[in-house]
């Protein structure tokens, strides 16, 4: 399968965006715990947000999730490749590359997704994150990893 081409950089300079899309890329483009501290630059105080793992309200809530999960990653980069705005409501999709030393022997993590924000005054009101979970997190643990791969070679037929 062809890699999605990474066009952040393009997609942050077209004129046209809303202010809080271009933000939100930049935000991204290299994530780190450091840029925890300065979510409310981009998400409302009152923001869901919802993923795989979690259905959080707050961005006090937010933050401490962000910094629990970013807790020991080495890297993480988003790569943005396309996107359809309709009014207040975005859906973006993403690649996420994740290096964590607890996960696939410290080796770089690929992860495609996408998102559907909605926002309001500049700000993101709310954030669905869609991805899959097991090729984030559970095929990178020793043991369920292992498992899970034989699990998925005998749904394939030979």
């Amino acid at each position: 399968m062809r890699e999605p081409r990474d066009r952040t950089e393009e997609l942050a300079a077209e004129e046209d965006k809303p202010e809080v899309i271009k933000r939100l890329l930049k935000y991204y483009d290299e994530f780190s715990e450091v840029k925890v501290d300065k979510l409310e630059e981009l998400y409302d105080e009152n923001v869901t947000f919802i993923d795989p793992l979690h259905q959080l309200c707050g961005l006090d809530a937010l933050k401490n999730y962000f910094k629990h999960t970013m807790d020991g990653v080495e890297q993480c980069h988003f790569a943005f490749s396309h996107y359809a705005e309709n009014g207040n409501h975005l859906f973006i999709d993403w690649q996420m590359r994740l290096q964590h030393p607890k996960l696939a022997n410290g080796q770089e993590i690929v992860l495609p997704g996408v998102s559907h924000i909605e926002f309001k005054d500049d700000k993101i009101i709310m954030q669905r994150d869609y991805y899959d979970l097991g090729a984030m997190l559970y095929e990178h643990i020793s043991l369920l990893g292992y498992v899970i791969g034989k699990v998925k070679d005998r749904m394939v037929p030979s």
